[in-house]
């Protein structure tokens, strides 16, 4: 096996450790506003769930996706990701979903 990465593969792995370290320091911000206004903390994400997820079903959000195929796994992706991070909460209208990393 060849221990070296290819610049194309390095920088995959890169985005991915950047994406993995935004996502634990976002993890600690919620709990701490959690812990200081959970009702408020809900209400904002369902917010942004609702925005987001129907967002990217609209061609004049995110212009730079053409594909009607990527509107659509992108609308799904956001409403899975946030119903799991609801659930993850114990807030109203949580799914739980796996994280595989």
């Amino acid at each position: 096996m060849n221990d070296q990465l290819t610049p194309e593969r390095s920088e995959i792995l890169l985005l991915r450790a950047r994406i993995v370290a935004l996502e634990r320091a976002v993890d600690a911000a919620l709990e701490l506003v959690l812990m200081i206004k959970p009702k408020e903390l809900e209400a904002f994400l369902e917010s942004r769930r609702k925005d987001l997820s129907e967002g990217y079903l609209d061609v004049e959000f995110a212009a730079d996706l053409k594909a009607p195929e990527e509107r659509e796994f992108l609308a799904r992706e956001v409403e899975r990701l946030m119903r799991a991070l609801q659930a993850d909460m114990d807030f109203k209208g949580g799914i739980a979903s796996p994280e595989d990393g």
